[in-house]
């Protein structure tokens, strides 16, 4: 029992930290704007996470990993994101225990967004998630912070909160923002979740023939469905499929004008292999 509440922990703990390693596959669409330009719109990323450090104690732990995103759009009928996008990033998840109640955590990721064909510094950035804790009873928390996070599709910086309780023996529910999550442990092996996510980026791209660097940003919400199968030693097989919501793409076509599209509300599927220690 005290083995299977601390796997379940573990899987919803999970995505309130920057990354965890691994490889996804995620594809959205084909699916037509509801207003601005463009005839059909599709995207696909492909994620991969490596794990670099874990150390720590009872009182505090330090995991890194380098991150790398290659996004690809596909938006008919105009020019805009023909380019391969990407986000290569060393995130940085702190815990430190303060006392029986209260914890404190800091995702910290540095990263280059970029289509590679041009690099300057406007194209670093730092996501930063500051959260602190208070435990409950049983388990249960109340999460509260500050998020600064490109997956909305900018920088500005929003507030967080969020609480954590055992809903059953074997669910767990994690709801708040900017994350929801609801994680159901069926055994060792198998765990289901529902999950409401903000799933976007921002980036910096060359247009022909400009001196300057120009910006594209992806702004999408997912709520989705999925499940995790325990495959072999630290290795987790997942799937996820769901709806995305409030999608917005915005950028400079290859004639440099501004170009904004509404994609209409679309599924996704993500499919991948995951590393847990």
């Amino acid at each position: 029992m005290r083995h299977g509440i601390a796997v379940l922990a573990l899987l919803v703990s999970v995505p309130l930290m920057a990354n965890t390693a691994g490889l996804l596959v995620t594809s959205e669409g084909p699916g037509s704007p509801d207003s601005g330009a463009g005839d059909e719109f599709s995207s696909s990323q492909i994620s991969l996470t490596l794990p670099l450090e874990d150390r720590g104690s009872r009182q505090e732990k330090v995991r890194t990993f380098i991150h790398l995103d290659q996004t690809k759009f596909d938006l008919k009928g105009t020019t805009l994101g023909q380019s391969e996008y990407y986000w290569l990033s060393l995130p940085l998840q702190y815990q430190q225990r303060r006392s029986r109640e209260t914890e404190f955590l800091v995702n910290a990721e540095a990263g280059l967004m970029t289509d590679l064909k041009k690099i300057e510094s406007d194209a670093l950035a730092l996501n930063l998630e500051l959260y602190g804790r208070r435990y409950r009873s049983k388990g249960s928390f109340w999460q509260y912070g500050l998020v600064v996070d490109r997956s909305f599709g900018d920088y500005k910086p929003r507030p967080a909160l969020a609480f954590s309780w055992n809903a059953t023996r074997h669910t767990q529910m994690l709801l708040g923002f900017p994350r929801t999550k609801v994680t159901t442990r069926w055994s060792q092996q198998l765990s289901s979740f529902l999950h409401i996510r903000p799933a976007g980026g921002v980036w910096r791209e060359e247009i022909d023939g400009q001196s300057k660097l120009a910006s594209l940003s992806y702004r999408n919400w997912r709520f989705g469905v999925g499940g995790e199968f325990h495959w072999r030693g630290h290795l987790w097989l997942t799937g996820e499929i769901g709806q995305t919501r409030l999608r917005t793409i915005e950028g400079r076509d290859a004639a440099n004008a501004k170009v904004t599209s509404r994609p209409g509300d679309d599924s996704y599927s993500q499919i991948g292999i995951r590393v847990r220690f």
